[in-house]
């Protein structure tokens, strides 16, 4: 996430009062919540068309 100079961000209070190594453990959490979920996996799809040139 990017934040520009003109944004405007809501923190929420219970991370407002929290300390910095407080912080980093919610951030590991957090990462860790979003890395063991499942991803959907990409496929690649064959092209099933056949082209032809005519010159």
């Amino acid at each position: 996430m990017m934040a520009y100079e003109n944004d405007i961000l809501i923190i929420p209070e219970k991370y407002k009062k929290m300390s910095v190594s407080e912080l980093e453990i919610e951030k590991r959490k957090a990462l860790k919540d979003l890395l063991s979920a499942e991803r959907p996996k990409k496929f690649v799809k064959d092209i099933k068309k056949s082209i032809c040139f005519r010159f």
